[in-house]
């Protein structure tokens, strides 16, 4: 091996025993309900999305779920939940994204401290996702939630009905040409119409919620008689008390820009002829999905959804009806299943914390190294020996790799938080907005380039790691050299393209 060239294979023979010296960064989910349940032999329990979750890797990292009932529950890690309970309620250093899956309506909401155990969680950077379905159903936990009460309608002089002509049903007719209630457990789910022009996914992409890698786009979800409804805030001006302290609902971007909204994620559209108990539709779109990016505002990102019909069993596998849902043979998912489930991974990805996404990132990078093709075929220069050139490719070689996994924006966040690391959150944000018009200096080729560096200092703290400790403190051995290394890569880098512009257009004079 040349000298100049770090050696980090040897190190990562047992690279999965090495795991455990990373669990400060293990990915903490804590899924809560309160009339869903957690049993596999019922249809409206959540054990398919819960064991996606478990058997999925978030940034690298295998969660902790822990399932969670407001009610009497045998199949829930804690029953009787209730969010301030001391011991294990929601806080910020206990959790890190929490799921809201009501049935409860408005007359059993939250108790003020609850909500405040909530709002202080999302405050410090907590991810939350909620859901209820038709009318009222949902309301219980989520109606006074801090711009979770914004992102879907929860009231019930707000919402659809169930079964009137307001009702808002997805079900496709079966084989059999028929509208049917059993239609929402047949193969054929309903068509969602991705929006492609968010801030978060960018124009031409969808929305990273919607992103599904190698297998495309989720454009699909589980089909239901009568959904509930998401939509956007009109007045974004709102606020909110907490602490006795008045807060915004929807608070600035952080790099400047004004406030920061949520977005349309998807449309889905309301259709279809009557059937025992459910009045037949004038067809009109409605959104299906509505996110918040509140990392750009400082707080934590909020998802929500029209319905738990889009993740409880009767819908994926039928549980409870007469048919096999989404999964054809039985047991066998559909291709339309399995986009489904990378939404599910996509949710807990995305709302997860950029403090703990930071923290994973470095296993995730060190666990990448360990297959194919990275093991085999990178080489990684010590960093003073690495060029402009060299650290661009490193960091183009880590997406590229990762990229034939996961979701574009997973791969891509590398790459955002390597910039951030190298120059701050502002400016690195306002280099993002660079665009090929600035040659070879736009945003992404910077940030490629300081994660050709992140992936260097990484590699050099791996070469030096002492492994017969039990953990680690993962930020305070890595972040330092990291950081460093990214931010000399984009020096070196930036000094490169500066001089080429300089190069070219002193040509160009010449020849003017």
């Amino acid at each position: 091996m040349p000298k100049f060239e770090i050696d980090f294979r040897p190190r990562l023979v047992d690279f999965p025993l090495k795991l455990r010296l990373f669990k400060e960064c293990t990915p903490r989910i804590l899924v809560v309900v309160d009339g869903l349940n957690f049993n596999a032999t019922s249809g409206s329990g959540l054990s398919q999305f819960v064991s996606t979750l478990e058997s999925s890797l978030i940034h690298g990292m295998t969660p902790q779920v822990i399932k969670a009932n407001r009610l009497p529950d045998t199949n829930a890690d804690i029953d009787e939940f209730t969010f301030d309970h001391a011991s294990n309620g929601v806080l910020k250093s206990r959790y890190d994204v929490v799921f809201l899956f009501g049935i409860a309506g408005q007359t059993a909401g939250l108790s003020p401290s609850e909500i405040a155990a909530v709002a202080q969680f999302m405050q410090a950077g907590g991810g939350v996702f909620a859901t209820g379905d038709h009318e009222d159903l949902g309301a219980g936990m989520s109606k006074d939630v801090p711009r979770v009460r914004e992102m879907r309608y929860w009231l019930s002089t707000e919402t659809p009905d169930f079964g009137d002509v307001s009702r808002l049903s997805t079900n496709l007719a079966g084989d059999n040409g028929q509208f049917e209630f059993a239609d929402q457990s047949d193969t054929h789910p309903q068509r969602l119409f991705v929006n492609y022009r968010t801030d978060s996914g960018g124009v031409g992409d969808p929305h990273p919620l919607l992103q599904a890698g190698p297998l495309g786009v989720v454009d699909v979800m589980p089909d239901h008689p009568h959904e509930g409804e998401c939509h956007i805030p009109a007045d974004l001006t709102t606020t909110f008390t907490l602490n006795g302290s008045t807060l915004d609902e929807w608070p600035n971007a952080t790099s400047g820009g004004g406030r920061v909204s949520p977005e349309m994620v998807g449309l889905t559209v309301s259709h279809g002829d009557s059937f025992p108990g459910k009045a037949a539709l004038e067809p009109r779109a409605f959104m299906s999905i509505v996110a918040y990016d509140g990392h750009r505002a400082g707080v934590g990102r909020v998802s929500t959804d029209a319905t738990w019909h889009h993740f409880v069993n009767i819908n994926i596998d039928g549980t409870g009806s007469s048919r096999n849902g989404l999964q054809d043979p039985p047991g066998t998912d559909t291709p339309e299943m399995e986009r489904i489930r990378v939404y599910y991974q996509n949710i807990a990805a995305w709302l997860m914390p950029k403090n703990v996404r930071f923290c994973l990132r470095y296993p995730w990078i060190i666990r990448e190294l360990t297959v194919f093709p990275l093991f085999e075929e990178i080489r990684i220069p010590r960093l003073d020996d690495a060029d402009a050139e060299q650290l661009r490719d490193l960091g183009q070689r880590l997406v590229s790799a990762l990229q034939l996994k996961v979701p574009r924006w997973s791969a891509d966040s590398l790459i955002a938080d390597a910039l951030e690391d190298a120059v701050g959150e502002e400016r690195a944000a306002e280099l993002m907005e660079l665009d090929e018009s600035f040659g070879r200096l736009s945003g992404r080729e910077v940030g490629l380039a300081a994660l050709g560096g992140t992936l260097i200092g990484v590699a050099t703290v791996l070469g030096e790691l002492d492994t017969d400790q039990d953990s680690l403190d993962v930020e305070k051995l890595f972040g330092p050299v990291v950081k460093k290394a990214a931010a000399v890569a984009v020096g070196k880098f930036q000094d490169r393209c500066l001089n080429d512009l300089r190069k070219a257009q002193g040509r160009l004079e010449a020849l003017i």
